[in-house]
């Protein structure tokens, strides 16, 4: 028999006190309430205390909703979020009824990791759907945000800028603003053309260094750094046509090549011969792709 999926359903208390926490602790759920320490002053003294983020959100963790429905029901200080039905939605249809507020494990896992970053106190707030649907879905590799995915709001012309996780467009978090060296690009938003004009200017680039290395010339370390910026941000990235899948590959291998990373490289021409140049159909591309992988 399948196992039954888990899922994290939304949930929003009155207050969250010591004594909603103990009243949690006690449920037979695995939960995650954001948490801050604040500083309070007990008796003329300063202390520290454990209190909510912000916005009272309760997330449950469990693959028997049924269950969770029952005891959240009779609990008196906490209700379970429903998403709205469709206003087209046909009567008596799935679309007309109202159904849990609920986030992936990822989501979760990309809050959490967030959320800990602020414990003393985090800017949570409703997330801006237009900046959410312009932004590139990132991965940060490095600092203390390392490994929260979430969408870039970067500043016009920069590649570096503050990174958003939501949770099912209802709260959202952003980190401080991060370096671009510590920013991978995993997915571009829809219609951003920003791949084409990297790729275009990292082959002048590319090419540059190709002709000194041809010539037996040691590739200055700023050139080295600049091939190593270019792979390290643009290697995960999701493409949106094969041709440009194999247009960033190739210049991926021809990087390694220039930075004498012979097995990495390997590893893409590999990519290139067996993955990538079956599915091309432009006898143009297959000609480059053939001639960089015989390079």
């Amino acid at each position: 028999m399948a196992e039954k999926k888990k899922y994290w359903y939304v949930a929003r208390a009155r207050s969250v006190g010591a004594e909603v926490c103990d009243m949690l602790n006690r449920l037979p759920f695995e939960h995650f309430v954001p948490m801050m320490q604040k500083k309070v002053k007990v008796g003329g003294k300063e202390v520290k205390r454990d209190a909510p983020l912000a916005l009272n959100y309760v997330f449950f963790r469990t693959d028997d909703f049924m269950s969770l429905q029952r005891i959240v029901r009779d609990l008196s200080r906490v209700h379970l979020i429903y998403m709205s039905p469709m206003r087209d939605a046909k009567p008596n249809s799935e679309h007309a009824k109202y159904k849990p507020m609920i986030a992936s494990d990822h989501e979760m896992e990309m809050f959490i990791k967030a959320a800990s970053f602020y414990a003393q106190g985090a800017p949570l707030s409703v997330p801006n759907r237009e900046m959410m649907q312009k932004g590139d879905t990132v991965r940060i590799i490095d600092g203390p945000f390392k490994g929260v995915e979430g969408i870039l709001t970067s500043h016009q012309g920069k590649d570096g800028g503050k990174v958003i996780v939501s949770i099912s467009n209802l709260i959202s978090i952003s980190t401080i603003d991060i370096a671009p060296e510590n920013i991978q690009v995993i997915k571009f938003a829809h219609g951003n053309k920003h791949i084409y004009k990297k790729m275009d200017s990292f082959t002048v680039r590319l090419n540059k260094a190709i002709l000194k290395h041809e010539a037996g010339e040691e590739l200055p370390d700023d050139e080295k750094e600049a091939i190593e910026t270019f792979i390290r941000r643009f290697s995960g990235v999701q493409t949106d046509t094969i041709n440009t899948e194999a247009k960033l590959n190739m210049l991926i291998m021809q990087g390694y090549l220039m930075l004498q990373m012979n097995k990495e490289a390997k590893k893409y021409r590999i990519k290139l011969r067996d993955e990538i140049l079956p599915k091309v159909k432009s006898e143009k591309m297959k000609e480059k792709i053939k001639k960089v992988i015989a390079w």
